[in-house]
């Protein structure tokens, strides 16, 4: 019989807006064998991530509403399955795993599989966020975990004037990983110098998520003003919308704590919205303040 050689993956791990997508879309710019196959795994019930990178949707695989790390039975063991037994087989394949995902767990799945084999762990970290995030009990278990199982992590986030913040050079010191460094005020990474929401636990706090559409424009600078308003329970947060007074849609991000506008690199029929934080009254607050947007009572 002839020997079928095994798809490479490539996983792509970080926490809540790091910079994954970004990193991926220059991936895609700098050029992957053809005929990749790209699976995106985003928290919310909308994926977000998937219509924003810039690849042709019939090389994109989407798991929504649930975490990929869950369990080796779970919802990327069976999207592995169907693409292995579906041909053509992919040249290559690219995981973009959601931010709390657990990467050991995530190879554990492909190790398993004798037609595929695992190429490389990347992990994004913003480096403006490490100390912080290091220190938040809703966060700092998977934050750790995404790093400590990577082979190369890119900070990003972290102007080159300064040095890396202790406590992500002492968590790499118990790990194997290469670091590289890269800047960017927003998500965007320059060039370079060289089953169901774990079930929304963490282990010591819980995620929650909700996502909205908008049939008409909204008025952004309120969205704005709500991200800040409840940045104590909101973490991260990602849509395409249509502001008033805008020709057309945005991607509208908050990330590390800022909220970035630009221009969408393809439309939606309505504005998609997704956002995940702390579970409880705030965050259940925010999402009626959100609903509100779209002009209902």
């Amino acid at each position: 019989m002839k020997m079928i050689k095994p798809i490479p993956v490539t996983l792509l791990t970080g926490f809540l807006g790091a910079g994954k997508t970004s990193y991926l879309n220059n991936l895609l710019r700098e050029g992957i064998p053809p005929d990749s196959l790209i699976l995106v795994n985003d928290f919310g019930s909308i994926n977000i991530d998937a219509e924003l990178i810039e690849y042709s949707d019939e090389h994109i695989m989407r798991l929504n509403n649930g975490c990929i790390c869950c369990t080796l039975g779970g919802s990327l063991a069976e999207k592995l399955a169907e693409l292995l037994r579906t041909p053509p087989l992919p040249a290559a394949l690219y995981i973009e795993a959601s931010g709390i995902a657990n990467p050991a767990r995530i190879v554990d799945t492909i190790r398993i599989s004798p037609k595929l084999c695992l190429n490389e762990v990347i992990c994004l970290v913003d480096g403006s966020q490490a100390d912080r995030y290091s220190e938040d009990p809703l966060v700092t278990e998977v934050w750790h975990q995404q790093i400590l199982s990577a082979d190369r992590v890119l900070v990003n986030r972290l102007p080159p004037s300064l040095e890396l913040p202790l406590v992500l050079k002492q968590l790499l010191v118990h790990s194997r990983a290469q670091v590289e460094r890269m800047t960017g005020a927003d998500e965007q990474p320059a060039v370079k110098d060289d089953h169901d929401f774990c079930s929304k636990n963490t282990g010591t706090g819980r995620w929650d998520s909700f996502s909205q559409t908008f049939d008409t424009a909204i008025d952004g600078q309120r969205l704005a003003e709500l991200f800040m308003e409840y940045g104590d329970v909101l973490i991260r947060a990602k849509g395409m919308v249509r502001r008033q007074g805008k020709p057309q849609s945005e991607v509208v991000q908050l990330s590390g704590g800022k909220v970035s506008w630009s221009p969408a690199i393809r439309t939606t029929p309505k504005g998609l919205l997704v956002c995940i934080g702390a579970e409880g009254i705030r965050f259940n607050q925010l999402a009626r303040d959100v609903s509100r947007l779209r002009g209902n009572p």
